[in-house]
């Protein structure tokens, strides 16, 4: 709480502010029963009952739905009717109005927009004790950010009634925060000149403290009851305060008994040095207080409770503190069959249209692939392209988005202007590139029609044309999505008008500048759901004093969330926060809320009711959370069990895993008309594939299914190994260039190439990543054409480059076609070399690539018994008496080259290795090893048993790689719950972690 050395709001000897009546309504029976019954009570035996005279303020608006209820309820039990009362939260007492020079009150955006304005044009060197730094660029961004913080503070110090400058004339003399608070007045002062001249509005924070001291109440209204809201803002007491002093009857209807009546101050709010000395004596502490270990076990608890009553709905209420619990709670309750409705609903920015609209704005800001792929993978987006796209053929989302991220994996285009030469340069042979071109030149044309025309009247028109193929959608997407929009039309329409009051200004923002600002607000509209007959509500907090129920759940009590703590606050550190001339929240006066609230939820199911409490131990992203200080208001003798209750261990069943599937992926379940795909080839890269991960193979080489990575801006290693390997193709194939043996002259012939193809490749400005990674290249390169020269020296004759060993050297193995390519052959005398091209940091050993001395004893239960065989030792200095070891193949790439070129090749003998272009100057060379019968006819039988298990199928066995798994969207990391491998040979069982 505030020291008490601090300066009183209300100093002695200045006038006590007017107080209202007080009553207390006894905790032994739920507050929104008893409330209703004391209004119906008050009102008399005068029927039909009539309190529409009446303003009740509460704390939320659902608790207002809710007490109109009652009281219709409780009329109806009394075979009368009742005209309800206004019953609204304490805002309604400080709605702002008009100045006195009757400019309207700015709007959210207006202010917003007038803070970017003025932080664009003002001088940060002037404001140095606010701004010691300058940002890296004071753009909109910047000052958009900057606006969105002032806007916050002055929203949290309009909640009593102060501005900027405000605070500075109550901060103590030398008070260490007093230069940055002159900047802040300062800086409001020129902000508020600005809202007034440019849009013509004026500050809403002001007008709000205006009607609070100025307190007018609705027309026909002539007395106030608040019920039930121990924490009103100090502005609404204000308000209160002022029609007290105008003679308006306040009562303020306080929920505990009589007895505690010096625990409460004049307006129902507890007191500190009360309810800090107050303990909780929660019943049956140790079985009502349960502790999971996640917010998975809070679920499974509520469901089971749930479940356990015939009619949950009647007696059942679950308060969901924590507001990232409420969806889980709601979903996981609906997948059981049981209603649940979460009063607060959803937000726009929770919904597709708000994505659209976002994706728009991205598009708008950056034209590049990334947010145009996005934004064409929106439904409503492809059913505009279906009926927009000016081509031969119709829009189809599956071929032309697989060419937009084909053309984008290949060139990687900077701008959708580079994305669209690229499409057209390969469309007369690359299926769908015609049709993905056509797509982006009508975003292009979107982009264009945004930028130019005035915004207002241009994105209505858009919109209305791009939702126009609404009805393609399902019925019920559909449905919402409209809904959606029709809750949000209206304020879009509003904030695109009053963007265009600042426009006339002169401000020429840009349209992704505008239609950012629009974001914020739109996304903020509430959507209103109708609430499931006999549905459980799923309260918040301060709402929990308002339910009836007499089985409460409190799902999520933690602290930070209850009692809530705000820590850090750049502008309202606690030494400011405590100061009671500025009448802030304070994280100490919410405690005391707290524990007030707890304790009345407690007495008032003491007698006949049940409270459960559960507290996790984790939040859903896995991080540890504490429980709440409220749980520990007890004596000292009780502490210590309660410590060792709320800190037990607890375990989870299972994997230890705070997260867990709804269900299992079936890959492999066959379509009803699917025709069986017959396999007839396998290439030599497949192999390595097989043995580390069947699932693996099945998925990316047999369903072809790839990773796009939509930010991917610089060639990836497989793209920059393909560079390189380009240009030695090049020198190659070049029937003069690959008989030199002059290095300078064979790394100029390397550096044309280089360039030649990365024009062809990335075009004529490419980013600069891709241009750090061209050097880069070139200077493994050039080492490379040291090597090269040094091998023409030696004697080795470049006889084959990307031979094609199904054509030139067949390989039939099993039953199918071995298929690759082998990126070069070259012959010394009697001897045959046979060359991998690999762009690595560092060396590899070509051996030990392929093949490993098995250490594990007994063979694994994976790889199959064909991949092991005895084989001498590795080793150059294995004498001629050495035993052989058991060795295991986890590559059969080379060893099958070699096995194919020995059928050609019978008396000469095979070399294979790699052409390393490492890194090091010094690693760029050729290293092979001699393969001998022995190695090929192990490799041949390995290989055999790999395709008869493919043939048959056998793809039921899946192995996470360590890093960089692509199919990690698929299992999530857990594949033994996520994937169930029965249609491919296997089964849950044959899941490896390892």
């Amino acid at each position: 709480m505030p020291p008490a050395d601090q300066p009183e709001l209300f100093p002695a000897g200045d006038a006590a502010p007017p107080a209202p009546r007080r009553h207390f309504l006894s905790w032994d029976r739920p507050l929104l029963e008893q409330a209703a019954d004391w209004l119906l009570g008050r009102a008399g035996d005068r029927l039909p009952i009539d309190l529409s005279h009446l303003l009740v303020i509460v704390p939320t608006r659902n608790a207002g739905r809710r007490f109109r209820e009652m009281l219709a309820n409780l009329a109806d039990a009394r075979g009368t009717a009742v005209s309800p009362p206004l019953a609204a939260p304490p805002t309604i007492l400080i709605r702002p109005q008009p100045g006195a020079s009757g400019l309207p009150v700015a709007s959210e955006l207006e202010a917003t927009a007038a803070w970017i304005a003025v932080l664009e044009r003002t001088d940060l060197g002037s404001l140095r004790a606010l701004f010691p730094v300058d940002p890296p660029e004071q753009d909109f961004t910047w000052a958009r950010g900057t606006a969105r913080d002032l806007g916050a503070l002055k929203r949290t110090l309009g909640e009593a009634g102060l501005g900027f400058g405000d605070v500075l004339k109550r901060l103590p003399e030398g008070h260490e925060d007093t230069p940055r608070w002159q900047d802040l007045a300062a800086l409001e002062e020129r902000w508020r000149q600005y809202l007034e001249k440019t849009p013509g509005r004026i500050d809403r924070e002001p007008a709000c403290a205006r009607a609070a001291r100025q307190a007018r109440l609705p027309e026909g209204i002539r007395e106030v009851i608040v019920l039930g809201t121990p924490d009103p803002m100090p502005l609404a007491v204000d308000a209160l305060e002022s029609l007290v002093a105008a003679g308006v009857p306040v009562t303020v209807a306080i929920y505990a008994p009589d007895s505690l009546s010096e625990a409460f101050d004049a307006w129902g709010r507890p007191r500190a040095e009360t309810w800090l000395r107050e303990t909780i004596d929660l019943p049956d502490f140790f079985g009502s207080v349960q502790v999971v270990a996640n917010p998975d076990g809070v679920i499974e608890r509520v469901l089971d409770l749930a479940e356990a009553i015939e009619h949950p709905a009647e007696t059942l209420a679950i308060g969901a503190v924590d507001a990232d619990m409420a969806p889980l709670l709601e979903s996981a309750l609906q997948a059981r069959g049981i209603p649940a409705f979460d009063p607060e609903g959803s937000r726009v920015n929770q919904e597709g249209f708000h994505h659209f609209l976002k994706c728009l704005t991205d598009l708008l800001s950056r034209p590049r692939f990334d947010a145009a792929v996005e934004f064409l993978r929106i439904p409503v987006v492809e059913g505009w392209l279906a009926t927009t796209v000016d081509h031969t053929d119709r829009w189809q989302s599956t071929w032309g988005l697989r060419a937009i991220d084909e053309c984008h994996a290949r060139h990687l285009p900077d701008s959708l202007s580079s994305l669209r030469h690229f499409l057209d340069h390969n469309a007369a042979e690359q299926m769908g590139y015609a049709l993905a071109s056509a797509a982006i030149s009508r975003l292009e044309e979107l982009i264009a029609d945004l930028n130019e025309g005035p915004l207002a009247e241009r994105l209505p028109t858009i919109l209305r044309e791009i939702f126009a193929s609404l009805p393609l959608l399902d019925e019920s997407d559909r449905r919402w999505t409209e809904k959606t929009i029709e809750a949000a039309a209206p304020v879009l329409m509003r904030d695109l008008a009053q963007l265009d009051g600042f426009e006339d200004a002169g401000l020429k923002w840009t349209a992704a500048d505008r239609m950012s600002l629009l974001l914020d607000n739109v996304g903020d509209v509430a959507l209103s759901e109708d609430r499931p007959s006999g549905a459980i509500e799923l309260q918040g907090w301060l709402e929990l004093l308002w339910e009836d129920a007499p089985h409460l759940v409190i799902a999520g009590l933690n602290d930070g969330i209850v009692p809530e703590a705000i820590v850090g606050d750049a502008f309202l550190p606690d030494n400011l926060r405590s100061l009671r001339t500025l009448r802030l929240k304070t994280n100490d006066e919410r405690f005391v809320r707290d524990i007030y609230l707890l304790r009345a939820l407690v007495e008032s199911r003491r007698e006949s009711g049940r409270l459960d409490i559960l507290v996790p131990k984790t939040n859903t992203d896995g991080e540890p959370r504490r429980p709440s200080r409220l749980l520990f208001r007890c004596s000292d003798a009780d502490l210590p069990a309660r410590v060792a209750h709320l800190f037990r261990e607890v375990e989870l069943s299972g994997i230890q895993t705070s997260w867990s599937p709804g269900f299992a992926l079936v890959p492999g379940l066959p379509r009803a008309g699917e025709p069986e795909k017959v396999i007839e080839r396998i290439s030599v890269t497949d192999f390595s594939q097989y043995l580390r991960s069947p699932f693996h193979y099945w998925a990316q080489r047999l369903r072809r299914l790839a990773e796009i990575d939509p930010g991917k801006a610089e060639m990836d290693a497989l793209d920059f190994g393909n560079f390189c390997h380009a240009v030695l193709e090049c020198y190659g194939t070049d029937d003069q260039a690959r008989t030199w043996t002059d290095a300078s002259r064979i790394a100029a012939y390397f550096d044309a190439k280089a360039d030649e193809i990365a024009l062809a490749s990335y075009g004529r400005h490419p980013g600069l990543a891709i241009r750090m990674q061209i050097e880069a290249a070139k200077r493994r390169l050039a080492a490379a054409a040291e090597a090269e020269a040094a091998a023409r020296r030696d004697g080795w004759e470049i006889i084959a480059v990307e031979a094609r060993i199904h054509e030139s050297y067949p390989l039939p193995l099993g039953g199918i076609e071995v298929v690759g390519k082998i990126d070069r052959i070259e012959r010394r005398g009697d001897t045959i070399r046979v060359l991998d091209f690999k762009t690595v940091d560092s060396p590899k050993n070509p051996k030990r690539d392929h093949f490993v001395e098995n250490r594990l004893g007994d063979e694994p239960e994976w790889p199959p018994p064909y991949a092991f065989f005895d084989y001498l030792s590795l080793s150059s200095n294995s004498s001629a008496s050495a035993q052989p070891k058991r060795y295991r193949f986890h590559n059969l790439q080379l060893p099958l080259y070699a096995l194919a070129l020995s059928g050609v090749y019978r008396d000469q003998e095979i070399h294979c290795g790699y052409f390393q272009l490492a890194k090091a100057a010094s690693d760029v060379k050729p290293e092979t090893w001699v393969v001998d019968q022995a190695l090929l006819d192990a490799a041949k039988r390995c290989a055999e048993g790999v395709i008869a298990d493919v043939l048959a199928g056998q793809f039921g066995r899946i192995r996470p790689m360590p890093q960089n798994d692509p199919l990690t969207p698929w299992h999530l990391g857990v594949p033994e719950r996520t994937l169930d491998l029965t249609h491919l040979g296997g089964g849950r069982e044959h899941v490896q972690t390892s």
